[in-house]
């Protein structure tokens, strides 16, 4: 397994919702899409869907907090970066 590209993978799916939904309707045909092994594919399959959508969520309220240093813009430029 590569550590890099599974985390690459999981980041994306944390904090972009499209690429979220889109895994979340057909899990293993985008981890393959993403170029992850068929262990790693296997491996994301059974990521828990509900604790996936609370922990993007989470991630997304914490992004809108004021003082935060992702506040105010820094979604559009974190999306730049996955795109």
């Amino acid at each position: 397994m590569s550590a890099p590209n599974v985390e690459a993978f999981l980041a994306r799916i944390y904090v972009d919702a499209q690429a979220r939904e889109k895994f979340l309707s057909n899990p293993a045909a985008e981890a393959r899409a993403a170029g992850l092994s068929p262990e790693e594919v296997e491996a994301v399959t059974q990521i828990d869907q509900v604790g996936l959508d609370l922990f993007a969520l989470s991630l997304e309220r914490k992004r809108q907090r004021p003082g935060s240093k992702n506040f105010a813009g820094a979604t559009h430029q974190r999306r730049a970066v996955f795109e």
